[in-house]
């Protein structure tokens, strides 16, 4: 079979007929499919070529169904994990961690019911954390408590670690120094924007990241751990009542499903979104700030810096494509905070 390309994702869309052959096929004696909705992210974790469908059966069981084109050339550009790399990194994290993660049924990559590779997960109960937070759903004391809850996850995802450093992809790199395995991803980055056309002072970028890589600012990082990158609070689902009052009158409220593995990498816990402004009852549920030195602080503006190029190149390479956000949000936000951060990064110290 012919195999699409990226370029043609767009126009792909999963049937009801093709789900129900998905479910007959991992899922005998599964109940019909009654619907299969099209998921759109509002989150960081959403900007990846893959889609995301929810399909609900007859009998009220839910999927998550992940269907994505073949990955790029090794090396060329920034590339999102594979579903080949999501499925092995959440078969590692279910067997190493207690962290709540949706079920991984199947991986396919035979192409006889759809063109691309597909993976089929569990569908965790609940509502995105943000989506709690804008709606009012949570009381303080259950606000307090969930924050303690997401850092004693993330420090429990972060012992989960690796002896080299940087993306799935890059296995067999040999990258034993995470400022050399993260300056590489920043200046492929770097250079994805340029190729894109993403209006950037690269310049005034260039100048301050080699003042921190003479200084050595990455190198503080030694052990690679297993961090989301891109997991924020859209990719956190908690099991909170749609009623705010029933559910403000509830206790603490259980988190069903704890961040993405779609920009997933080996490298330096923070590193993190969650980290970019955490409350103190996460840090303190972490088990402390992870910023101690001036120094760290400035590492942290060029965690932002990559976070906000990944957002811009990922949304160029979608509106190339003729895919169109719903949400723009995330897009104006990496845009006016790179150019904030390489102003702060002129006179940051990396010392």
């Amino acid at each position: 079979m012919q195999l699409a390309g990226s370029e043609d994702l767009a126009a792909v869309n999963v049937t009801k007929e093709q789900a129900q052959q998905i479910i007959d096929r991992h899922r005998r004696g599964s109940a019909s499919v009654s619907s299969i909705v099209l998921h759109s992210s509002s989150g960081f974790s959403g900007f990846t070529p893959t889609k995301t469908y929810h399909i609900t059966l007859a009998d009220g069981t839910a999927y998550t169904l992940r269907v994505s084109p073949p990955p790029p050339p090794a090396g060329d550009s920034y590339a999102p994990n594979t579903l080949a790399h999501e499925h092995a990194l959440l078969q590692r994290l279910s067997s190493n961690t207690s962290l709540p993660l949706p079920t991984a049924y199947a991986l396919d990559t035979s192409f006889d019911i759809l063109q691309f590779p597909y993976l089929l997960l569990s569908r965790p109960s609940g509502v995105p954390l943000s989506r709690a937070r804008a709606q009012g759903l949570l009381s303080e004391r259950q606000v307090l408590l969930l924050d303690l809850r997401l850092g004693a996850l993330l420090h429990e995802q972060h012992d989960v670690q690796n002896d080299w450093f940087g993306t799935p992809a890059q296995e067999h790199d040999g990258l034993y120094s995470w400022q050399e395995a993260f300056t590489f991803l920043l200046e492929t980055l770097i250079e994805d924007a340029n190729a894109l056309g993403v209006a950037l002072a690269h310049e005034k970028l260039r100048k301050p990241l080699g003042r921190a890589i003479g200084s050595f600012l990455f190198d503080d990082c030694e052990v690679p751990s297993l961090v989301s990158f891109a997991g924020d609070e859209d990719a956190i689902v908690v099991d909170v009542s749609q009623d705010s009052e029933a559910s403000r009158g509830a206790d603490e409220v259980p988190v069903t499903s704890f961040l993405t593995v779609s920009h997933a990498l080996w490298g330096d816990p923070l590193l993190e979104t969650l980290f970019m402004d955490p409350s103190k009852a996460l840090e303190e549920g972490y088990g402390g700030s992870l910023i101690v030195f001036r120094r760290q602080k400035t590492k942290r503006l060029w965690y932002t810096v990559f976070l906000a190029l990944m957002v811009l190149v990922q949304a160029k390479r979608e509106e190339q494509t003729g895919v169109r956000r719903t949400d723009s949000g995330k897009v104006a936000w990496a845009r006016k905070r790179i150019d904030e951060c390489i102003e702060e990064l002129q006179t940051a110290p990396t010392y």
